[in-house]
């Protein structure tokens, strides 16, 4: 530690330099504070103290150089000065200042300037590395690392606070992160208690506590090398106990390789999971061609605070008509909340095959086992549940969410809004051409492990429904609202009791109707 002082009469500007900002936790009277490359510097004796005789407080836009304006305190009568005097030296002062900052550096924290750093040498003079994983390695806490347009084959873990920004050079801003020539492993595990498969293979994987922001990049899921249903699950970006966001993404081709292992429940485009209830934000983002899950909010499912979501203006595609695995295009649930807001999400059509559950249906949106979650302004198309709110006897209701201004088209073989919990309230959405009902209040559901039916105290009012067997199937519950609506034609029922439709409109899209499907109430498969 170099320090130079000088200053002739008091008032005076003195100079301390220094390599390091200063942080002195041992003596809480000694501060540094960095604001956007400036320093603020005031080092002091608590005037309560002995030896309370001066004060220093600087400001430099120059951190290494810091200017000390020299001032004296009043108190003179106590400490290691025994009386007041008018003829104070102020080389004493000086001497008494460098024995105290030395003291301070004796037991100080010292902690370098934020590194950020960049990856394929489009930043200038920024020190550059030729993978991301090297790059977030070298950057410092808080730093920002720049990757320049380019195919990186690699799977990057971040445990640090950060930003992994994708930075254009030229006319190209095409940032693509693949899997490693040799196949995706094994990265991370999930905690939850009820994973089905804790192992996880993820192209990003970020873990807390933490706060990282990932923006304008592309991940790209194809030739992972992951094989057979008890392989790690696939995930394009995974975020564990971490706070931050996700902006401008696009998420491609979380499938496996082979179409033999199309139907395991893998391949998840956006996977952030808590107990912690960080708040993180997914907006402007793309998620396209995935196996099972778009985009997957999640707590644990133990009661402890799952994450607090912010999905906003992201476009989720399923694959449409399949046989592969189920597939959810938005999935907030088992202790997340938070808001679904403004999205588009379509083609969830699931043919189920031979895989017996004939009365599964893909579903859009789907809240699981999740309370307070509001769903609003979203346009869905082609789905076989559009949105549904669900209870779950195992990991606890669904109840008071919200599902309020939704547009939603084409929802094939079941219903546009399927309300299987309580005391939700559902109003102002469109829904047109649902082959069962526009909004199902379904009693099918079990509220949680202390049992009890869903579809109770719910509130569905000022929606339109045109198209559908029942405008509103109500259930077999009690305590709903179910008048008045906005507008409710072309239906065979307006409001039909139970959680069937027995004769729905007739229709010409294959996808309404599947050969094995053997009537009754659907449900859904959620992601666990």
């Amino acid at each position: 530690m170099a320090i130079f002082m000088k200053a002739k009469k008091r008032g005076d500007i003195a100079f301390l330099r220094v390599p390091w900002y200063i942080t002195c936790p041992a003596k809480p009277a000694y501060y540094a504070n960095i604001f956007d490359a400036k320093v603020w510097i005031s080092i002091f004796t608590d005037s309560r103290q002995a030896g309370a005789i001066w004060a220093v407080t600087g400001f430099s836009r120059e951190p290494r150089s810091i200017p000390i304006k020299i001032t004296l305190n009043s108190q003179l009568n106590r400490g290691i000065m025994a009386k007041k005097t008018k003829n104070i030296r102020l080389l004493s002062i000086l001497a008494m200042f460098a024995v105290e900052v030395l003291a301070c550096l004796a037991s100080q924290t010292v902690r370098a300037a934020v590194q950020s750093v960049q990856v394929g040498g489009c930043k200038g003079s920024q020190p550059n590395f030729s993978t991301i994983q090297a790059a977030v390695n070298a950057a410092g806490a808080g730093a920002t690392v720049s990757v320049c347009p380019g195919i990186y084959a690699e799977q990057i873990t971040i445990g640090k606070s950060l930003t992994l920004l994708g930075v254009s050079k030229g006319n190209s801003d095409n940032i693509v992160i693949v899997p490693p020539p040799g196949g995706m492993l094994q990265n991370a595990v999930d905690p939850a208690p009820g994973a089905t498969n804790p192992k996880i293979a993820a192209q990003i994987f970020a873990h807390g506590p933490a706060t990282v922001t990932l923006k304008n990049i592309i991940i790209d899921g194809a030739n992972n090398g992951l094989s057979g249903c008890g392989a790690p699950l696939l995930v394009g970006i995974y975020f564990q106990n971490v706070a931050g966001s996700i902006t401008g993404a696009d998420i491609i081709n979380e499938i496996m390789d082979s179409p033999a292992d199309h139907v395991c429940d893998s391949g998840l485009g956006i996977y952030i999971e808590a107990n912690t209830g960080p708040t993180v934000a997914v907006t402007i983002s793309a998620v396209n061609n995935f196996q099972k899950n778009g985009i997957t909010a999640s707590g644990y499912g133990d009661g402890s605070a799952g994450p607090v979501m912010n999905i906003y203006s992201d476009n989720v595609a399923g694959k449409g008509p399949t046989t592969d695995a189920l597939q959810n295009g938005i999935q907030i649930g088992y202790g997340a909340t938070g808001r679904v807001n403004q999205n588009i999400v379509s083609e969830l059509i699931w043919n189920s095959g031979t895989s017996g559950d004939p009365r599964a249906g893909a579903t859009a949106i789907l809240v699981i086992a999740s309370n307070g979650v509001t769903v609003n302004s979203n346009r869905i198309a082609s789905a076989q549940f559009a949105i549904a709110v669900v209870s779950d006897p195992v990991y606890g209701n669904a109840d008071g969410n919200f599902v309020t201004v939704n547009y939603i088209n084409n929802t094939r073989l079941f219903d546009a809004i399927d309300i299987c919990s309580n005391n939700n309230t559902v109003q102002n959405n469109d829904e047109y051409n649902s082959t069962q009902s526009g909004i199902h209040v379904d009693s099918t559901c079990t509220e949680g492990p202390g049992g009890g039916n869903s579809g109770n105290g719910n509130l569905v009012t000022n929606n339109n429904n045109n198209g559908a067997c029942a405008g509103i199937l109500a259930g077999f519950g009690t305590g709903n609202t179910l008048n008045p609506q906005i507008l409710t034609v072309n239906v065979n029922n307006l409001i039909l009791s139970g959680d069937v439709c027995s004769a729905p409109l007739a229709s010409t899209d294959p996808s309404a109707v599947r050969p094995d499907y053997p009537g009754g109430p659907g449900h859904t498969v959620p992601f666990r």
